[in-house]
């Protein structure tokens, strides 16, 4: 019984600390009028901590690491400058960026 509660405790661990694991990748500014992401393969995420990206343009490449998030609880929370849809993976919080 012990064993088994183990090996749940441990799978269940996997999974919530393996969907945050921090991520870098060569990704792209995007900015429109519905928030700002940063875009990897034509996949959009949507920063949730805007001073993060704030000194870099739209368009330009960056470095970054960043980690997924479920919400967003940071600077673009609740930010609606437009009703504009725009598709996204889901937010992320950037870790580090050049």
């Amino acid at each position: 019984m012990k064993n088994t509660l183990m090996l749940i405790f441990g799978i269940t661990s996997m999974f919530i600390f393996g969907c945050s694991k921090p991520q870098e990748n060569e990704m792209k500014v995007v900015r429109d009028c519905t928030g700002t992401y940063l875009q990897v393969n034509n996949k959009d995420y949507r920063v949730c901590n805007l001073e993060k990206v704030e000194n870099f343009a739209d368009g330009v490449s960056v470095k970054a690491s960043y980690r997924s998030l479920t919400e967003c609880n940071g600077s673009a929370n609740g930010q609606i400058i437009c009703m504009m849809y725009h598709q996204h993976e889901g937010w992320i919080e950037v870790l580090t960026i050049k």
